[in-house]
């Protein structure tokens, strides 16, 4: 009897076992879908209001703090004397007795593991009977208030960031707990499918699959190296075929399994087809297969590619490089931090992934980091990542903390280690394990006993920060062995002197909104290795606020429910802060606050984004080697870091970062040249920029040849202004993979004029970028009083053009057409007199389209549709 495996998905029913003031499904029901969680039911037969919507995170908390029951009835499977069955519990969430036919059978306490139990004997064996599996879960924030108790906790409570300290004990998606973009919504139940597993012990069963990949450094050879066991059978081989992408066998081989039941070999294969990200290569995929005669087999998907972590001196900074190399190709990693994508995780889909994945490689993002606040994700997204060349930086679970070490606390930890990087370890798009998101960050912030000089896991144990045995024993020993080529960092961010050394490792950057509060202009002061983590809050677009928010009276941006909906700390005294420094403003109507925080987000981004990009410069001078900002996608209809709400509302952020991320990029920098002597000056009057720096970026491997054209342009009148003729055009080569310094030229009456930058392709007349550099702030900066945008609609494609300057210019169907708005290929465009910008646009069906863009005069209304 070859292995079968049976799905139980069907006529499970759900109760609430704890009797609370709100309790609302104290009989079974029948639940919404399986797999399921409590929230999803009970928002199934209408017992509570869509945390998601207006306040009603607050009515649904009692949600988190009840008991909930699962049950189902199925019928034993076929059986004979050899017969061995098994109940697999892909993930349970979280506190979980599992009951079969009356009998306990194992008690669950991580929802990030798998469970399988040998429930052979326990199933009924007369014809027609059912068996009836019950799942009896107890309410999380309870269970880890216990454990907490019961461990005790090392460090001052108030070190801990976003929920209670009690998250810190349980082995649970921490972002349950609520954190500073989204609801505290801590789910209970089967979050993953379950199975019954039945299997024949004299024919066998492949009980482990671990297939890594190895590439030679002259990219010649691969090796495939698969490592397993087998359970049961007679000692017959394991027979492993190799396709590649094109469906062609590469190679059919047998693998001996030994007395103890393991297997192991290292297929080469020649001249491999290498897996690149998409920003450097294609993506093919060979199917590895290995079968144990007819009775089971296993299948993955494999890319060939050669990746390393290069970390050398550099030529002319302090510090080494923080670089990931594939194929012997050194990349530039640019991209974003992925959250959960619903705090009702059963909801998630693989259409789901793949869209949100596709979404961020439309945006030129080549790497997404997997917070480690949420999970290891499902195998479909790594899957996606694979297919489509994105690349994944995966933190091991555990966030902005001071985690417990208590033996059984660090087993748990073990098993749940190793079983994700079991899981997902073979996916090619794995770039680094990182140990932790911002723990060594937070220990120093908070003053814990942190010596990082100590390396005595004894000495440790006796300080309030013992989980360093986590991350620099337990973890590290995990990946050596099953990680294959995929290196382990000990925390996302680390390295040097501090966790967040400019000089070496990654960092995250919050001194920009967070922190400090410094003004986004000062990114290039932190200009950093490997940026890894940062970001500027903003809304999502007015249609998202508009599903979160239903009460009209609410829709501004001060009322309660709006608060409700930004739960970054202090939002309220940023936004008018950082509008008040660069430009005027107003934040009601809501559309204009949307306006507002969205073109504050993007001129962060476009700040940041561009000044380090410029910073990968070649062999010896990746000064910054990745940005990753915080944060890709958004979990409900909330102001947030990310650049894409919900919704799938795309913010100017999203195509400030798509242009800065493209494959040709030309840059600016106005540079200061000087102050008004030695007077009390420094605080009224900006300092004097009346140079511009100016570089592209070739981020194809092979050099390029081009063409740089400026221009420029009074912003008042409109009027073009004379550049000097050999300012005015040059040819270039630009070398491959690097920024290439180009120019410095004065600008004429830098605070009136606007200079444009165009790259074009010397060869086929392409235009490959461009760049327009205004003066700042851009409070002071005076539009020409009869400006205008036009904007026209040719099928697909809308062509904008402008009689003088003009700054941020969206797109957008107008909320009073109704339905979701446009998908515009790009957007947030600044305009100059004389060109014309087309983008594609889709999903108009008909409708309108409106303009929005910054402007001076008539202020009452802000802004011009």
């Amino acid at each position: 009897m070859p292995l079968t495996k049976s799905l139980l998905d069907k006529k499970w029913q759900f109760r609430q076992t704890t009797v609370l003031n709100s309790s609302t499904a104290s009989s079974f029901l029948p639940v919404s879908q399986f797999p399921t969680v409590a929230h999803l039911d009970l928002l199934h037969h209408g017992l509570i209001k869509d945390p998601y919507i207006d306040v009603n995170e607050i009515e649904t908390l009692w949600v988190n703090d009840a008991d909930w029951e699962y049950r189902t009835t199925f019928p034993s499977p076929a059986s004979s004397p050899t017969s061995l069955h098994e109940l697999v519990f892909e993930g349970l969430d979280t506190i979980c007795s599992i009951v079969l036919n009356g009998t306990v059978i194992r008690e669950t306490r991580n929802m990030h593991i798998e469970h399988r139990v040998d429930v052979t004997k326990l199933l009924k064996k007369g014809d027609g009977e059912e068996n009836v599996l019950e799942l009896k879960f107890k309410n999380a924030p309870e269970f880890a208030k216990k454990e907490k108790d019961r461990i005790g906790y090392k460090g001052n409570g108030t070190d801990v960031h976003f929920g209670g300290p009690e998250r810190l004990f349980m082995r649970k998606a921490q972002y349950h707990w609520g954190w500073d973009w989204g609801p505290a919504i801590n789910t209970s139940g089967p979050w993953k499918p379950v199975w019954l597993e039945s299997w024949d012990t004299e024919e066998g069963r492949i009980r482990d699959w671990i297939v890594r990949q190895e590439v030679s450094e002259d990219l010649k050879t691969a090796v495939v190296k698969i490592r397993g066991s087998v359970e049961g059978g007679k000692g017959s081989p394991i027979s492993v075929e190799i396709t590649d992408a094109e469906g062609s066998q590469v190679l059919v081989q047998d693998i001996s399994v030994d007395s103890k039941g393991k297997f192991s070999a290292d297929i080469e294969i020649r001249s491999p087809q290498l897996w690149y990200p998409f920003t450097y290569g294609s993506q093919p995929l060979y199917t590895i297969i290995g079968s144990l005669s007819s009775a089971d087999s296993k299948s993955i998907k494999l890319g060939f590619r050669r990746l390393r972590l290069l970390q050398h001196t550099l030529k002319k900074e302090p510090g080494t490089s923080f670089t990931f190399e594939i194929n012997n190709t050194p990349i530039f990693a640019g991209g974003s931090c992925w959250i959960p994508g619903d705090f009702m995780l059963p909801r998630m889909s693989a259409k789901r992934y793949r869209d949100w994945l596709e979404l961020a490689k439309s945006g030129n993002q080549a790497m997404i980091r997997v917070w480690g606040g949420g999970l290891v994700e499902s195998e479909d997204f790594y899957s996606a990542c694979d297919e489509l060349g994105v690349l994944v930086w995966q933190d091991f679970l555990f966030a902005c903390g001071n985690y417990p070490a208590e033996k059984g606390f660090v087993e748990e930890v073990k098993v749940e280690a190793e079983q994700q990087v079991k899981r997902v370890g073979h996916h090619t798009s794995l770039a680094i394990w990182a140990g932790n998101n911002e723990d060594y960050m937070v220990a120093e912030r908070w003053g814990w006993d942190y010596n990082p000089e100590d390396n005595s896991p004894e000495n440790w144990e006796k300080t309030d920060f013992p989980a360093r045995t986590i991350y620099e024993i337990a973890l590290p020993e995990i990946c050596e062995r099953l990680a294959g080529d995929v290196p382990y960092w000990r925390s996302s961010p680390y390295g040097g002197k501090t966790s967040n050394d400019k000089t070496i490792g990654d960092v995250h950057i919050w001194n920009v909104w967070h922190g400090t509060m410094s003004p986004y202009q000062s990114y290039k002061d932190y200009t950093s290795r490997f940026v890894s983590e940062f970001g500027f809050e903003s809304a999502p677009s007015l249609r998202t606020l508009h599903d979160g928010i239903t009460d009209p009276s609410e829709r501004h941006w001060q009322s309660l429910t709006f608060d409700a909906h930004d739960k970054g700390p202090g939002h309220q005294r940023r936004y008018g802060m950082y509008s008040g420094e660069n430009f005027r403003f107003q934040f009601n109507p809501l559309s204009s606050f949307v306006y507002c925080s969205q073109f504050l987000q993007a001129e962060a981004m476009s700040y940041a984004y561009n000044h380090w990009r410029r910073e990968f410069r070649g062999a010896g001078e990746e000064n910054c080697s990745g940005i990753l900002v915080w944060q890709l996608n958004d979990i409900w209809p909330g102001t947030s870091w990310a650049l894409v709400d919900v919704n799938w509302g795309r913010k100017p952020a999203f195509y400030i970062t798509k242009r800065a991320l493209g494959k040709v990029v030309v840059g600016m920098e106005r540079v200061v040249t000087g102050g008004y002597g030695n007077y009390m000056t420094d605080w009224s009057y900006p300092e004097k920029r009346d140079k511009v720096e100016i570089w592209a970026v070739n981020g194809m491997v092979e050099k390029l040849e081009a063409v740089l054209k400026l221009s420029a342009f009074d912003i008042g009148s409109g009027k073009e202004v004379e550049l000097p003729e050999e300012e005015r055009t040059r040819k270039l080569v630009l070398g491959g993979n690097k920024t290439t310094e180009i120019t410095k030229i004065d600008i004429p009456s830098a605070d009136k004029t606007v200079l444009v930058a165009y790259l074009d392709d010397e060869k086929t007349g392409e235009r490959l970028a461009r760049w327009i550099t205004w003066p700042e702030p851009l409070k002071f900066v005076k539009f020409y009083k009869d400006l205008k945008v036009e904007a026209t609609l040719d099928g697909e494609v809308a062509t904008l053009k402008a009689n003088a300057p003009v700054k941020g210019v969206v797109l957008q169907v107008p909320i009073e057409e109704g339905g979701e708005d446009a998908v515009f290929d790009d957007n947030f465009v600044d305009l100059v007199p004389g060109e014309e910008i087309k983008i594609g646009v889709k999903g108009l069906d008909g409708r309108k389209i409106e303009t929005r863009y910054l402007c001076d005069w008539e202020y009452k209304e802000g802004f011009v549709l």
